[in-house]
């Protein structure tokens, strides 16, 4: 499919080593300019705590930066995430919000610690924390761990015998409230995305109700565009932001050169002329 004149201008939603991603935020950037990227977010989980050296990195490349973070929240006891941009990284109601969320993940790691503990394993919680280090304490730190003292032959093998949600169970975390959310940000004047909408477990009907919330509670935008994702879906979430006046956003959502993911400043094409975009006024 040819590109348009802005296809990959923009990437606002990527994941460094300080949330769960595999480049630290100077290598990110170093790649965004690589890519081409004209405007660029960093927009790790539930942390800002990447954002100076980004920042820094994309000064000293000259390639437009937004401040960003992806959190973490619920509707209806379904998970969801919702990414800010265009902020002020000192602002209060939001680093209080990062602050709770953090620790709804250090409770997540204990109780991890806590069920492997069960299953006959040594308490890994203090040293899962000190190898996490600046990212995001995960599961992928117990299976690091375990591969390292010689408890499983790899990391595979400690999810499928130890750390996969049929041993741990489903562990879904008691996220702030959709709601709540947005009532703390929505005066803060940062643009409110919901990210990714078409990953989560909702019929069409339920996203519509979804959005109607998220409009009617403050949010301004919604990625349409999130990495690979499917025309037919791109299609559909460009008529829901139209449909619900929310501005589109676009992200490769990249969290590292290897795997699944989506290289940085690549999503599926968008029709530009059809939605109002994001970052309209930020180039």
């Amino acid at each position: 499919m040819p590109e348009s004149a802005s296809y990959r201008k923009v990437d606002l939603h990527t994941h460094s080593t300080f949330s769960d991603g595999r480049l630290t935020p100077t290598q990110l950037v170093d790649l965004a300019v690589e890519q081409k990227v004209s405007l660029f977010a960093l927009t790790d989980h539930d942390t800002l705590d990447g954002l100076a050296e980004a920042r820094a990195q994309a000064a000293a490349h000259q390639l437009p930066f937004l401040n960003g973070v992806e959190l973490s929240t619920q509707w209806k006891g379904i998970p969801l995430h919702m990414v800010a941009l265009n902020f002020d990284p000192n602002n209060a109601a939001l680093n209080a919000l990062v602050e709770k969320n953090q620790g709804i993940r250090l409770d997540r790691a204990r109780r991890i610690a806590d069920l492997l503990v069960k299953q006959g394993l040594p308490d890994l919680f203090d040293e899962a924390v000190a190898l996490a280090g600046n990212s995001q304490l995960g599961r992928p730190h117990f299976a690091s761990l375990m591969v390292e003292k010689g408890l499983v032959k790899d990391a595979n093998k400690a999810f499928d015998r130890y750390l996969g949600n049929k041993r741990l169970g489903s562990l879904r975390d008691v996220w702030p409230e959709l709601e709540e959310v947005l009532g703390v940000l929505r005066e803060q004047g940062m643009a409110l995305i919901l990210a990714h909408p078409k990953r989560y477990p909702l019929t069409v009907t339920k996203l519509k109700r979804l959005l109607a919330d998220f409009t009617a509670w403050g949010g301004t935008g919604m990625e349409i565009a999130s990495g690979n994702e499917r025309p037919d879906h791109v299609r559909l979430l460009e008529r829901l932001s139209q449909e619900f006046g929310l501005d589109a956003s676009v992200g490769s959502d990249f969290h590292g050169p290897f795997g699944p993911w989506t290289q940085v400043g690549h999503f599926t094409q968008i029709h530009e002329t059809s939605v109002d975009l994001v970052w309209r006024d930020w180039v």
